[in-house]
């Protein structure tokens, strides 16, 4: 397992598009903070709060990252040569999500220390955000491990990208637009939706231990299905 996750630790390292993801990261957080940080300047919403809502935006460079782990190695016909190293494909998958998880949980909290700061130095009383940094870093691996099982089971980026997108970004607003409680319901079993109470502290619907392990249950459920396509279907 050590050598699978050295491996896997180089292959992410020596790839273009994870610098660029990383960075786009860091500047979307950037961008996203500085102007929650002018809301909350006018009063609009709490200090507190602006790196949890500034990574509702940066979260989609660590989707991308996490998904092309995965995809990437497909689109280039790497995986051929991937599984002749790592025969077992349990092991493959296994190693990537430990090196995502790693990568994203230090950038993630990193990234939630940034638009801590750019809050602060925008609007005096910023409170500390070192909690919510850390809760941003678990968030996004969570959000990462979903990314990269589901990028095992459907294989090809657009594809994964286009369910992310809907599953996180798309389905939930749109089940909330009518205000409906069955659809709101719905919505709030949704991984972005109780990933957003467990960083924001909702005691409703549930309390954020239950949004945390509704995410966790996602996460879970597509690993389980990009392990079941890893190992029934050829590369």
């Amino acid at each position: 397992m050590r050598a699978a996750i050295r491996s896997e630790w180089t292959k992410l390292w020596t790839t273009r598009t994870v610098w660029w993801a990383l960075l786009g990261a860091f500047v979307l957080m950037a961008a996203a903070a500085g102007q929650n940080a002018i809301y909350v300047e006018n009063g609009d919403v709490t200090t507190a709060s602006v790196a949890v809502m500034s990574v509702t935006i940066a979260q989609l460079a660590f989707v991308a990252l996490a998904m092309l782990v995965m995809t990437g190695e497909y689109s280039a016909g790497t995986i051929r040569a991937t599984l002749s190293w790592i025969p077992s494909r349990g092991r493959l998958l296994s190693a990537k999500i430990a090196v995502v998880s790693a990568v994203t949980l230090v950038t993630g909290v990193a990234v939630g220390l940034l638009g801590g700061v750019i809050a602060s130095a925008i609007v005096d009383d910023s409170g500390s955000i070192a909690g919510d940094a850390f809760k941003i870093g678990i968030y996004l691996v969570l959000l990462g491990a979903l990314a990269t099982g589901l990028g095992a089971a459907l294989r090809g980026p657009v594809v994964t990208l286009v369910v992310l997108l809907m599953t996180i970004v798309v389905i939930p607003p749109l089940l909330q637009l009518p205000d409906i409680a069955v659809l709101n319901g719905i919505a709030d079993a949704f991984p972005g939706v109780a990933g957003g109470h467990f960083l924001y502290g909702d005691a409703d619907p549930y309390p954020p231990l239950v949004g945390l392990l509704i995410l966790a249950g996602w996460a879970a459920l597509a690993v389980a299905a990009g392990w079941q396509v890893l190992t029934r279907r050829d590369a």
